[in-house]
């Protein structure tokens, strides 16, 4: 048989990691971006600038993204041509955080308490309303950034914004978690075993799975369904006792997904791959308790490396980015343990591995 040829749009890490688990299958990668060529296209097979769009959907089977904010026009051509996946609803939601905050309203989805403000008196009479709440920019902004949080009047009169937001109630919730998933064209959905993310200034630290919900998993199902989705998709929840609600979904491969890479039957780039490449897709067992720990803001020098890699079950990926700048993730690494408690631990020393002087100063 002929190579299928998978275009990705968007040349990070996460097109990286998808072509890596790829090369297994006879697949071609192609790569599409725009300014600086990102770790992807140093390992595709082919790459094109943004203003070949239509060439270079033309020579793919499909074509995928790997992040949100690409070219508008190239979507669009793809999606024409029926190569899109997943397609354009689930980017455009996220173009726009109302739009997705009021598509989980319009779906019976449970999420936290929200409004859309768009001028400065607007936002601060939601934050009086809701006492606590965090101020989100409808548009840009990922890993903590374009957020601000409201906790008492003081901080009420600090706020200033500058075009459209969602103002939401403050959850106090008990934790995070992820549930890692992906729907095929026929309708057939597996997914992962949830993962439990501890997030600082807004990044995610480190995961690790198993953390079971059961209703998490439902949601996600249910999700994938409603929005006829083809692909992979990382959907984070807040865990409140009993109660289960939606943060904010992801229409592609998600950082919370990396301990797929270690731990499970599959990882969650290949599933990705496969799925949009209709190729079959197994059940996504998790073989051991696995997590990870993101390099955020710093190099990898020699001495670190030797360190993390001497702890068995242990695996490093670097991203091979030159400029090591606060809040910047830079690489990740992959921990297995036995049990649940043994992987914390692992987590725990890594962690101080990997930040000596505390995680907030690379941050």
């Amino acid at each position: 048989m002929d190579d299928l040829k998978l275009g990705i749009m968007g040349s990070g890490q996460l097109g990286w990691m998808m072509i890596q688990e790829g090369r297994k299958l006879p697949v071609k990668f192609g790569v599409m971006d725009s300014g600086e060529k990102g770790s992807a296209a140093a390992i595709c097979d082919f790459y094109m600038g943004p203003n070949d769009y239509r060439k270079f959907v033309d020579e793919c089977d499909f074509v995928t993204y790997e992040f949100e904010n690409v070219r508008k026009d190239g979507l669009e051509y793809a999606d024409e041509q029926d190569k899109l996946r997943p397609g354009l609803l689930p980017v455009n939601l996220k173009k726009d955080r109302s739009l997705e905050k009021n598509y989980f309203v319009s779906g019976g989805f449970p999420t936290a308490p929200f409004t859309v403000a768009e001028t400065t008196s607007e936002a601060r009479r939601s934050c009086r309303d809701f006492g606590k709440s965090v101020i989100k920019y409808t548009s840009g902004g990922y890993d903590g950034k374009g957020q601000i949080y409201v906790r008492n009047e003081d901080d009420i009169e600090k706020v200033e914004i500058h075009g459209k937001c969602i103002v939401e109630e403050l959850i106090d919730f008990d934790c995070e978690i992820s549930v890692i998933g992906s729907r095929d064209s026929s309708g057939k959905i597996v997914m992962h075993t949830p993962s439990f993310n501890y997030n600082q200034s807004g990044i995610l630290a480190y995961n690790y799975a198993p953390f079971p919900n059961r209703k998490a998993m439902e949601i996600t199902s249910r999700l994938l369904s409603r929005l006829e989705y083809v692909g992979v998709i990382g959907v984070e929840f807040f865990l409140k006792g009993d109660h289960v609600m939606i943060n904010e979904f992801a229409p592609r491969v998600h950082n919370t997904g990396h301990h797929t890479l270690s731990g499970s039957s599959i990882s969650q780039f290949e599933q990705h791959v496969r799925t949009v490449l209709d190729l079959p897709v197994p059940d996504a067992n998790l073989i051991r308790p696995s997590g990870i720990v993101n390099i955020i803001g710093r190099g990898l020098d020699s001495d670190l490396l030797n360190r993390l890699l001497s702890n068995s079950g242990t695996r490093v990926y670097w991203y091979g980015k030159n400029d090591a700048r606060r809040k910047r993730k830079m690489g990740h690494v992959n921990l297995l343990a036995e049990t649940v408690d043994e992987l914390r631990e692992k987590i725990s020393s890594t962690m101080e591995l990997v930040y000596p002087d505390g995680l907030e100063n690379y941050l």
